[in-house]
């Protein structure tokens, strides 16, 4: 999926896009752990954060969901790549685990929030494309989403969620890119080879 992922078409060779910003023939050899890290920060911010932050500048109407399903994904990655997951599966886990991370100051019933946000809204939105009747997409609220627990009922502001996201992500990456952080770095690395190479 990374360099050698270029196709012959008659005798031009063809690169694939990596990332926003890289082409697979952008590298030669074995990558670093700082090219990789690059790599997967263009990812996500060119093709998940930024995009959903654009619907917003645009106005674009009736974004909320397509913005949900853009990013709802990043918790789960984030999940995995934190913990250097080596495996298929262990969606929930994961996705919570991304979650706390992202969202750490999160009220005592982050159970059933997290369970809440994981049915409700990230399956939902996956396999029907459109959030359980228990989520309100709402931009007036508060915060960028709050829960109801005796109601079950959740509500989000996706322009703002998105903005939290982003917020968060640059603290991530801030984490990755210190070579203080080795296990983090490993786990990093280990996860990314693993989508890449496997």
């Amino acid at each position: 999926m990374l360099p050698e992922s270029n196709i012959k078409k008659g005798n031009q060779d063809m690169s694939f896009a990596i990332s926003p910003k890289h082409d697979a023939e952008d590298f030669e050899g074995n990558l670093s752990i700082d090219e990789k890290i690059d790599i997967f920060i263009a990812r996500v911010k060119g093709w998940q954060i930024q995009p959903a932050m654009d619907m917003r500048e645009k106005q674009i109407p009736h974004r909320g969901f397509a913005q949900l399903l853009i990013v709802t994904s990043y918790f789960e990655m984030i999940g995995k790549y934190r913990a250097g997951f080596l495996d298929e599966g262990k969606s929930s886990y994961y996705f919570k685990e991304g979650f706390l991370y992202t969202f750490p100051d999160l009220p005592e019933d982050e159970k059933k929030l997290l369970d809440t946000f994981y049915r409700s809204v990230r399956n939902e939105l996956y396999h029907v494309g459109i959030t359980k009747p228990n989520v309100i997409i709402f931009d007036g609220i508060p915060g960028s989403f709050g829960y109801n627990e005796d109601l079950g009922r959740l509500a989000l502001s996706p322009d703002l969620f998105v903005e939290d996201i982003a917020i968060r992500f640059d603290s991530f990456v801030k984490e990755l890119c210190d070579p203080s952080n080795q296990e983090l770095r490993s786990n990093f690395e280990a996860r990314f080879d693993y989508d890449n190479y496997s």
